[in-house]
């Protein structure tokens, strides 16, 4: 195709061959063979006939908690049999890539048959989805006139939060599916806890045989187990921090964090898993199972940011936890409790039988105000959300996350209100 410069130059040589003409000026219009010569030249002289470029980029790697260097391999390849001496290879990078080794734009040539391979490094950005690309290679002629480009696709590079290592909260929903798993369900079966003991039947493992007991009565007694089994589990991110200004940052990864860390955590229990994102950008990860739908959940969470939601928190939670989970199953809310409708959606699914637990991280109180109106509307915001936690506390599970306080040791401590009713 042409470039700028030749459709310029093509332009002022119509231009001056008019004037020429209607002028009848010959000496006017002798003045576009210099430029005729010019594209005349840039035919012999220029670009092959047929150009055949092989552009290939490879982001190492894709997926990232970002504890690690992304590295951008590029790769460029002459398949015309001609040398090509104007090559421009250009790979667009985010803005927050600072590049440590390598130019994301070379100017190089290309024998018949040759190719270039470049590598780009530079650390991990922050959590995010970040577009990397497209890579594009450009040839042109000596003169500058014609240009072939190939451009290859946009790929995402997505660094994911990190779950932590955590212990499991005590959850007792009241809906269990068949599923052998790790929450008591208060009924026979195989399980780690003890249920009661009973006389020996033929056929029963010996393993299980309560030999003390036994010696005691004079005939063999054995130990049942109660049995555990998974729930569904829907999770709700909160991503509304916008009243706690310089806070937000923290307040809002740490949400992030608690997200993945009990996402990853039931997941590996066995349990069926989804995910909602409540805030200015919403999202939705249907209730599945397995390592590969924990990557789902965690490409979510790279996604999320800050901000104020424009549907309200409870009546999001209600229709999609009625659409998506079974009755009685469980939620856990994680919100810094900013939207005082949440505590009417979390009475509405209590009363629909479903378990809820919700854990607020606290905010870190700020050391200094800039005015006394500034620690007057925090002290309100405080004691406003106090009272959510006290409306809540009566209606479900709730437990205060504190700065200081480790994710494992606040989960490790929830307690249910009160004992799982099988139904």
């Amino acid at each position: 195709m042409f470039t700028r410069k030749a459709s310029l130059y093509f332009g002022l040589a119509a231009v001056v061959l008019i004037l020429g003409l209607l002028l009848q000026d010959w000496q006017l219009a002798a003045m576009v063979l210099p430029l005729a010569s010019l594209f005349f030249l840039a035919n012999f002289w220029g670009l092959p006939e047929k150009i055949e470029l092989v552009i290939n980029h490879q982001i190492t790697p894709t997926d990232s908690f970002g504890d690690e260097n992304v590295s951008v391999q590029i790769t460029v390849s002459n398949r015309t049999g001609d040398q090509l001496g104007n090559v421009e290879v250009n790979e667009h990078l985010p803005v927050e890539a600072k590049l440590e080794s390598g130019a994301s734009r070379v100017l190089t040539r290309l024998g018949g048959g040759e190719k270039i391979e470049l590598v780009l490094e530079f650390p991990s950005p922050i959590r995010g989805h970040y577009w990397v690309g497209p890579l594009v290679a450009r040839v042109q002629d000596p003169f500058g006139f014609y240009l072939v480009e190939k451009r290859s696709e946009v790929e995402v590079l997505s660094i994911m939060p990190r779950p932590e290592p955590i212990r499991g909260a005590m959850l007792r929903p009241r809906h269990l599916g068949p599923w052998p798993g790790t929450i008591p369900a208060r009924t026979l079966g195989p399980g780690t806890e003890f249920y009661s003991m009973r006389d020996y039947v033929s056929g029963d493992d010996p393993k299980r045989v309560n030999w003390k007991t036994s010696a005691k009565h004079a005939r063999l007694i054995v130990n049942e187990m109660e049995a555990e089994r998974v729930t569904d589990v829907m999770i709700v991110l909160d991503t509304d921090v916008s009243f706690y200004e310089t806070a937000e940052a923290e307040l809002f990864e740490r949400g992030v964090r608690a997200a993945a860390s009990m996402a990853s955590l039931l997941l590996r229990q066995g349990n069926r898993v989804g995910m909602i994102l409540q805030g200015e950008e919403r999202g939705v990860v249907s209730p599945r199972f397995g390592k590969r739908h924990e990557r789902n959940i965690l490409f979510l969470l790279a996604a999320a940011k800050p901000g104020r939601a424009l549907l309200s928190t409870s009546y999001v939670v209600t229709l999609l936890a009625r659409l998506l989970l079974p009755a009685k199953a469980q939620l856990v809310i994680i919100s810094p409790l900013l939207d005082t409708g949440i505590v009417g959606g979390v009475r509405q699914l209590a009363s629909s039988g479903y378990s809820i637990l919700v854990l607020s991280p606290s905010p870190r109180a700020p050391t200094t105000f800039e005015s006394e109106q500034e620690e007057i509307a925090y002290r309100m915001l405080m004691l406003e959300r106090s009272n959510m936690l006290l409306a809540l506390e009566k209606i479900c599970t709730v437990t205060q996350w504190p700065a200081s306080v480790p994710l494992s040791t606040v989960l490790s401590e929830v307690r249910p209100p009160r004992p799982m009713i099988r139904v």
